[in-house]
């Protein structure tokens, strides 16, 4: 049974969640929070939220009751809404308090509590592979704060249990590297080898001596014989990154590993025995790919023993509050700035931005942010004025615009044009790329150019 303590006067806060959260999360209210922090004494409970906006307190009183809170509930999470003239109280930074500034719609607000409630794993197993019975918010490196990122974590513990391949699908930024990391990392081959290798960024005649390896004298330049991924990674895993990229040929020499645990290097005439763990991953509908004779249907079968879709940030906005906190924190320490918060009107700018290239581009967009400040607050001002139009355009309900100037170049033209098609779709690139007349291979391609992701 999760327990929540709501502090408020009003009681609107309790009524919300008692009639959105699930029938085994207990509710209680107390109208007082000095009242509360006398019940946690002998009660405990997994989130705390006080809602100090209508305490009439002073900032210096609520900081101190805040740090109180922290020290008293240690273990515990807790949210604290305060109003815009208490904005000081978000530089606090005590345990696992979250301070957020009103006015929050209900929307957002059951996010936030959702995002915050511990994540109790559906049976033993999975709580004795995780080692704990809840989730933390940071799991191997991905920040799980968002039901459909948890489903992804849940997908992952099950993935690490079993020895089979697996195919993680989903938009470019999203972290499908992440996800196949943390399998690895869960399985029983993490003391193993872990090898990754992007096909998109590889030559398409250097693909199969990469992964294969060769004999000498296989082909021009090939003086020594060269051991390929499949024996770096002898008794590991090997991950495949934008798989939908890789020639018929390869494919059909992938299939053997997949079927045989066999292969033989590029111009070999012996099988080479490996105990690998293949993952494998893409950006592209594969299924779309093998009806078009793109790819083959052998593989793609072979390599979808076990699927997990990892969600683009617009389905999770959610996320975006508690991920730009995250890299705001990160890119503070690193680039040794003083920063105390973001402003409401940033987070409220973020949230409403599509993320065409998803978290990536979030984490992009707060790294330069916090390069370019001066200050101790996260301002729209810092925000590229890219995504200040886009929610702009987006706000007046009318098509983002296209007029270029008489002199612009064709590059530049390009650029502003794909990036409007992506915000009058909302980052759907399935529909930017018909929409646009070309395929959405060359949609990535020309995102990775103008470097919109």
């Amino acid at each position: 049974m999760v327990r929540v303590l709501v502090v408020e006067k009003e009681g609107r806060t309790h009524a919300l969640l008692q009639c959105q959260l699930a029938v085994d999360v207990k509710v209680k209210s107390m109208s007082c929070i000095d009242a509360a922090m006398g019940k946690l004494a002998n009660h405990k409970f997994d989130l705390i939220i006080w809602n100090a906006s209508a305490d009439q307190t002073t900032q210096p009183e609520i900081c101190k009751k805040v740090m109180r809170l922290a020290e008293q509930a240690v273990g515990t999470k807790t949210i604290v809404l305060t109003a815009p003239q208490q904005s000081h109280v978000a530089a606090i930074r005590a345990g696992n308090v979250c301070i957020r500034e009103q006015p929050l719609n209900d929307d957002d607000l059951m996010s936030l509590v959702e995002n915050h409630l511990p994540f109790e794993l559906g049976d033993e197993a999975s709580k004795s592979r995780l080692g704990e019975v809840s989730l933390p918010i940071e799991f191997e490196g991905i920040i799980a704060v968002s039901l459909p990122m948890r489903a992804v974590i849940r997908r992952i513990v099950d993935a690490a249990a079993v020895e089979i391949p697996v195919l993680i699908t989903g938009e470019t930024g999203t972290g499908k590297d992440l996800v196949a990391a943390a399998i690895h990392k869960r399985s029983g081959r993490a003391g193993r080898p872990y090898v990754a290798v992007n096909m998109g960024a590889m030559a398409p005649e250097l693909i199969a001596s990469e992964i294969f390896g060769h004999e000498r004298g296989a082909f021009t330049g090939a003086q020594d014989s060269r051991p390929g991924i499949f024996e770096q990674a002898d008794g590991g895993t090997v991950f495949l990154d934008e798989i939908a990229t890789m020639d018929e040929k390869t494919q059909v020499s992938l299939l053997r590993v997949l079927e045989e645990k066999t292969f033989r290097r590029v111009g070999g005439v012996r099988n080479i025995a490996t105990d690998v763990r293949i993952i494998a991953a893409t950006n592209e509908n594969l299924e779309k790919s093998v009806a078009q004779k793109r790819f083959r249907e052998d593989v793609f079968y072979r390599l979808n023993v076990f699927h997990i879709s990892v969600p683009p940030l617009r389905e999770r906005r959610a996320a975006i509050s508690v991920l730009t906190d995250h890299f705001l924190s990160r890119f503070a320490a690193v680039y040794n700035k003083e920063v105390d918060r973001v402003v409401p009107e940033t987070y409220r700018l973020l949230r409403k931005y599509p993320w065409p290239g998803n978290v990536r581009e979030l984490k992009n967009v707060i790294q330069t942010a916090i390069l370019m400040m001066d200050g101790r607050d996260l301002t729209p001002d810092f925000i590229p004025q890219r995504i200040r139009d886009a929610v702009s355009d987006g706000n007046n309900g009318n098509d983002a615009a296209c007029s270029f100037r008489i002199g612009a170049t064709l590059d530049f033209v390009e650029k502003e044009l794909i990036h409007k098609t992506l915000l009058r779709f909302h980052g759907n690139k399935k529909l930017a790329a018909h929409v646009l007349g070309i395929s959405r291979r060359a949609l990535y391609n020309k995102l990775k150019r103008h470097q919109l992701v």
